[in-house]
């Protein structure tokens, strides 16, 4: 059976992989084997954390390991579990962890039919790069499906630094796609900002210079209170003639269209309808001129409509 001390594996060797690892080792667990299907990756991430074994064949897993973690993309790991299936393995003393934040539990059952243990653990935190990010204090959603597997899962994450908690499978999906908007949509966000600040000659302060103080500020309101709170700005007004000057503006701005369809210009309707939707829950209504910002932005969508 595995435990604190069983040996484990990492299958593939993507971004999340370096960070896991590093705080697997920092815990004092042992990855001792390293596979992916290119050789050039796992000798990479193996060399990095200096594991002396590592391999692009599934079919030379140690017979040691009774650990194995999946760090591949979402739409290999079914394949991934369906050949490991296949292998000659005692599967009912194996756990098998996927990584994924979209995916429950379900892609692992060619493995659970074998009657292997199998979860998923998914790290809320954004890994743009392979390298190494801090790990200590991310929360990590815990799916599994018996208590052994639950409990040494939750052990693990916290000698790990992070903070576990339960996820039922059918609020995975709901649970990827918050994080998708707190994170990567605030990417987009500060991308679609960069693309439309003024460019300055010379020395000058950056975008993100400029914009660092208000970001911080906002997150930390919305930690104070709750997003509803942190509302401000021309929606929250109830500011139609600046609505109506930012859409006017965002017309103008050739070099923002993408096949004639001016993005940023979608992006901001959109958002702007959330906007006036969190402010009806802050004040219980809209405004008079709030109802005309949403008329406005009904008008300004339906004729991007037609650009589609």
């Amino acid at each position: 059976m595995f435990s604190l001390r069983s040996k484990a594996a990492v299958i593939g060797a993507g971004k999340i992989s370096y960070s896991l690892v590093n705080a697997l080792k920092n815990s004092g667990e042992a990855v001792s084997f390293i596979v992916s299907k290119k050789l050039s990756s796992a000798k990479r991430l193996a060399q990095t954390f200096g594991i002396e074994n590592y391999s692009d064949d599934l079919n030379s897993i140690p017979p040691d390991i009774r650990i194995f973690f999946f760090s591949v993309p979402d739409d290999q790991i079914r394949k991934i579990a369906e050949d490991i299936s296949k292998l000659n393995l005692d599967f009912k003393n194996f756990l098998f962890i996927h990584l994924s934040g979209a995916e429950d539990i379900s892609v692992l059952n060619a493995l659970k039919k074998e009657k292997a243990h199998t979860a998923s653990f998914h790290i809320m935190q954004s890994f743009p790069s392979k390298k190494i990010v801090d790990l200590t204090d991310c929360y990590a959603a815990i799916e599994t499906n018996d208590i052994t597997s639950q409990k040494f899962l939750f052990l693990l994450a916290k000698k790990m630094g992070l903070r576990p908690f339960n996820l039922r499978s059918g609020d995975k999906i709901f649970y990827h796609l918050a994080g998708v908007y707190a994170s990567n949509f605030l990417v987009g966000n500060v991308f679609s900002g960069e693309n439309i600040f003024p460019k300055r000659r010379g020395k000058s302060l950056t975008f993100f210079e400029i914009v660092e103080p208000i970001v911080k500020a906002t997150l930390t309101n919305i930690k104070k209170d709750n997003s509803v709170s942190a509302l401000s700005g021309p929606v929250d007004r109830g500011d139609y003639q600046t609505i109506r000057r930012h859409i006017s503006s965002l017309k103008k701005r050739k070099d923002l269209y993408n096949k004639k369809l001016n993005l940023h210009l979608l992006n901001y309707i959109s958002q702007s309808f959330v906007l006036l939707k969190a402010a009806e829950k802050k004040y219980t209504h809209l405004s008079e001129e709030q109802v005309k910002i949403e008329n406005l932005l009904r008008e300004e969508l339906k004729k991007l409509a037609g650009k589609f």
